[in-house]
């Protein structure tokens, strides 16, 4: 666009003044093509006393001194926009000038004031008030009352001939007619200019208004995109941070623990009050370690510093393990295991640790909030082109107002907290971010003690032609 090549400095009415200059142009050369053949055409076939030979040659005029502002623009475009932007009023102007003497002119040969097409010159201020200023526009309208009248009065007195359009009628020369037509002309042409500038200045007002907004939303949106790229930086800082304090707590509470084991092994005769307190400190640093293994894994998947490495592997390559020891803690609980697995399964491009993180936790959740004597079940299967991983359990549920907080770090649910089981709370929201990293969705149904189902579908690779890759049987 013109617009945005212009220099900002430069006024928006002077900006699309510019835009319009060469577009008043391109019009004009169909308008005088148009003029220049009805004038042959009359000249060829009269019509009463239409001089087709004046219109004819007013057509080429127009085509003319149209070549001239053409040459001009270009000109000054080449000079520079700048130049063009300051000169552009008075171009128009001009324009606009020469195209009322020459509607004067056509009218002269077809007709005078005889002629309904006389209202063309209101086009003409329509034109004038979009792209001037009012008081150009205003002495634009002048120089049109002006002509039609200074036309009209000389074909009355004689001055001019006039060319008849009607054989009959002669009222170019009833002062009457004469005088209620000028009054309606330059009554409609002084309403049209005041009604088109008051619209044009309401509009410009507007629109460089859109013109501010749009600049300070733009301001303002590269602000929040540098603080963004700060809490981002800050983000990184962070997580590098939280991992190395995480991990550097973790290898001396391992030793921790491995003493406190050791100590009861090698010290069989303490009394049981001191061998209490020693289980309940292995406890306890249990649920610490977890807490920090918990808050490494979230970390990494949620690390957003550099990519995660990607592979393609079939899903029970990976989850058999965890498979394997999920069934034995269920089984060991006393809870049903159903497992159901689609084969073959199709063939997963994601980071290697994030599934087994998925499914793991989702069946740690279901095994540790389902009682005795309920039902786990597991279901791997290929859907369209998404691996669908679903979790079924028949345990405690979740409350419909726990549901949306579902993955947030640190919350456990009511109906988890009234169970006296021992949880991190970090969980759902290794789930969550894992899922969303291998770009996948979850889905969460449950109702207070009617269990919870969990969907995990993950999107597949596609092949060079679009389609999913086959299964790991297939390839």
């Amino acid at each position: 666009m013109l617009r945005e090549k212009l220099d900002n400095t430069i006024p928006l009415e002077r900006q699309e003044l510019v835009a319009r200059l060469r577009w008043m142009v391109d019009l004009r050369w169909v308008f005088g093509a148009g003029v220049a053949a009805i004038g042959v055409g009359l000249w060829v076939r009269p019509f009463e006393q239409v001089h087709g030979g004046l219109i004819g040659a007013i057509g080429l005029g127009i085509l003319l001194y149209n070549t001239l502002f053409w040459l001009l623009e270009r000109h000054h475009r080449a000079v520079g926009l700048r130049v063009l932007a300051q000169r552009a009023p008075v171009a128009a102007a001009a324009q606009i000038t020469f195209d009322l003497l020459a509607l004067t002119m056509v009218l002269h040969a077809a007709g005078g004031i005889e002629n309904p097409f006389f209202a063309y010159y209101v086009f003409h201020m329509v034109i004038a008030t979009l792209l001037l200023p009012v008081r150009q526009v205003f002495a634009l309208a002048g120089v049109a009352v002006i002509l039609f009248t200074t036309l009209a009065l000389a074909e009355m007195k004689g001055w001019l001939p006039h060319a008849s359009i009607t054989a009959l009628q002669r009222h170019y020369q009833d002062p009457g007619f004469v005088a209620v037509t000028l009054a309606a002309f330059g009554s409609a042409i002084v309403i049209a200019v005041f009604l088109g500038t008051s619209i044009a200045r309401t509009l410009r007002v507007r629109e460089a208004e859109v013109v501010r907004l749009e600049a300070e939303l733009a301001r303002r949106a590269d602000e929040l995109e540098r603080a963004n790229e700060a809490l981002r930086r800050a983000d990184e800082a962070k997580t590098q941070y939280f991992r190395k304090v995480s991990h550097d707590m973790k290898a001396p509470l391992a030793a921790q623990q491995s003493l406190l084991r050791a100590l009861l092994q090698e010290a069989p005769d303490l009394p049981p009050r001191s061998r209490k307190l020693v289980e309940r400190a292995i406890g306890r640093g249990d649920e610490l370690l977890a807490i920090l293994r918990d808050l490494l894994t979230l970390s990494r998947v949620r690390d957003a510093t550099r990519p995660p490495p990607v592979e393609c592997f079939q899903p029970l390559d990976r989850l058999q393990p965890v498979l394997e020891a999920s069934e034995l803690e269920a089984r060991q609980k006393g809870l049903e295991w159903r497992l159901e697995v689609q084969d073959p399964l199709p063939v997963v491009c994601v980071e290697p640790g994030a599934l087994p993180a998925v499914v793991e936790n989702l069946l740690s959740n279901a095994i540790k909030y389902t009682p005795r004597g309920g039902t786990v079940a597991l279901r791997i299967a290929r859907e369209a082109d998404r691996l669908v991983i679903e979790v079924r359990d028949t345990g405690i549920g979740i409350s419909e107002e726990d549901l949306p907080r579902i993955g947030e770090e640190f919350f456990r649910t009511r109906q988890a907290r009234e169970t006296g089981s021992a949880g991190t709370g970090l969980g759902m929201a290794i789930v969550r971010s894992a899922v969303a990293a291998m770009g996948g969705q979850l889905d969460v149904r449950s109702r207070p003690g009617q269990g919870t189902v969990v969907t995990v579908r993950v999107p597949l690779p596609a092949a060079s032609d679009g389609r999913p890759v086959p299964a790991a049987a297939e390839l």
